[in-house]
């Protein structure tokens, strides 16, 4: 019978080549639907809209039987599809890749000797049903309060900065040698760049903002066997690379948020993060016109207009209790420009001194520290201190700092403690 069904299947495929005709729902595409309705299909990835029907059919099995913690599946599928299905599960579905053990085979899948097809699944799992369960539990609760945010006024834009923002500030990057899942960054708060990953991609899909799971390396890795997960976000018609986990720094500084890496392009994000083909589809991002620092108004193409957004930018966050601004420049050779001219003459001291008036006269005006980066982004950061301010109000732990700037801060008159 299965020998007659797949015959039957290619000659109908052949007539509708021949003919010319597009059959838009074939008999088997009415019983894979059909089929399908009974399995779970909650917050599916974005890489499930890509497969065939059929890929879609054996998936929605796979995944039901492991949301379920089920031992094992039998399953008939050729094994090129099981091997491109599990890597969606192991990868790229926020319910089902936090609960793989790491360091050892997660998932087997037996063979028939005389053909290429799957018969059997083996699964094997870091949590049990019931603490599987209890994760998404709370997590939904963490979720919900994100959320929960938002008004009939707030845009999608706002949103995604929103669910970024909220990561950021509630998670500290914790590396335990295992997977991080949701739970961990939204409820533990201490999670590595799967934890801060999924957790991005399984609010935006609460709130109904489109995503996808980007898997590769960063370049500053000492192999490239070294796993990095980031996101990719849909807005306004246009993909994007957001990662949360390299947005927050592993510093000493207490205000450390930063938005490099939050609505950029393929081509910018290449500068340090390799993305790699894991079979399943990854949609590309082309576009720069979400990226943060040209949105809210960052962006200088010229060294006039640096001066000016650094002024009003700084007054505007110390208005707002803020330690720092960040311009991103154009290229290279305006950042040399930008840099060159705050080294050689006043300037800095003039912008601060406009931005201190502007702030109601609470900035140090003779002294600030810098910093630049060239890695693809072309970045400005001054760092800008508040009269009768303490040391504490900026470092975690004084004594992890340098000790020159430490110095420096208390000759502007920045107190000990």
């Amino acid at each position: 019978m299965k020998k007659f069904l797949s015959f039957f299947l290619c000659a109908v495929m052949a007539f509708s080549l021949v003919s010319g005709t597009v059959f838009t729902e074939s008999p088997l595409d009415i019983s894979i639907v059909s089929e399908a309705a009974s399995y779970n299909k909650t917050m599916l990835p974005y890489c499930y809209k890509k497969l065939t029907d059929e890929e879609k059919l054996a998936y929605l099995k796979l995944r039901t039987a492991f949301i379920e913690c089920r031992s094992s599946l039998d399953i008939e599928i050729p094994t090129a599809t099981m091997e491109k299905l599990s890597n969606i599960l192991m990868y790229a579905d926020v319910l089902t890749s936090f609960n793989y053990p790491v360091g050892e085979d997660s998932l087997e899948y037996y063979y028939y000797e005389d053909t290429e097809m799957t018969s059997k699944v083996m699964f094997k799992y870091l949590y049990s049903k019931k603490n599987y369960d209890l994760i998404i539990k709370k997590s939904d609760k963490a979720a919900e309060k994100v959320i929960s945010q938002f008004t009939e006024k707030t845009t999608n834009y706002e949103k995604i900065k929103l669910i970024h923002d909220y990561i950021i500030d509630n998670t500290e990057y914790y590396d335990n040698n295992s997977n991080s899942s949701i739970y961990d960054a939204l409820v533990k708060g201490k999670a590595k760049c799967d934890g801060y990953t999924h957790a991005f991609d399984y609010i935006c899909a609460k709130a109904g903002i489109r995503t996808a799971v980007a898997y590769g390396y960063t370049k500053d890795r000492a192999s490239e066997s070294e796993v990095h997960v980031w996101n990719k976000v849909y807005y306004n018609k246009k993909w994007y690379n957001v990662d949360v986990t390299w947005d927050d720094p592993v510093g000493n500084l207490k205000d450390n948020k930063y938005y490099k890496y939050f609505m950029i392009s393929d081509s910018t994000i290449s500068s340090s993060h390799v993305q790699t083909d894991r079979g399943f589809y990854v949609p590309a991002a082309k576009s720069e016109d979400g990226d943060y620092y040209r949105k809210y108004g960052f962006y200088a193409k010229t060294l006039n207009e640096a001066k000016s957004i650094l002024a009003d930018k700084i007054a505007e966050a110390a208005k707002n209790g803020g330690t720092f601004v960040t311009v991103r420049l154009a290229d290279e050779q305006l950042l040399k420009t930008v840099n060159k001219q705050f080294e050689d003459t006043n300037d800095m001291f003039d912008i601060l001194d406009r931005a201190s008036k502007k702030a109601g006269g609470k900035i140090i005006t003779d002294g600030y520290l810098y910093e630049t980066d060239t890695d693809g982004f072309y970045t400005y950061t001054i760092y800008f201190y508040y009269i009768g301010s303490k040391l504490s109000d900026y470092y975690i732990d004084i004594s992890q700092e340098d000790s020159d700037n430490i110095s420096f801060l208390k000759d502007l008159g920045v107190k000990d403690a």
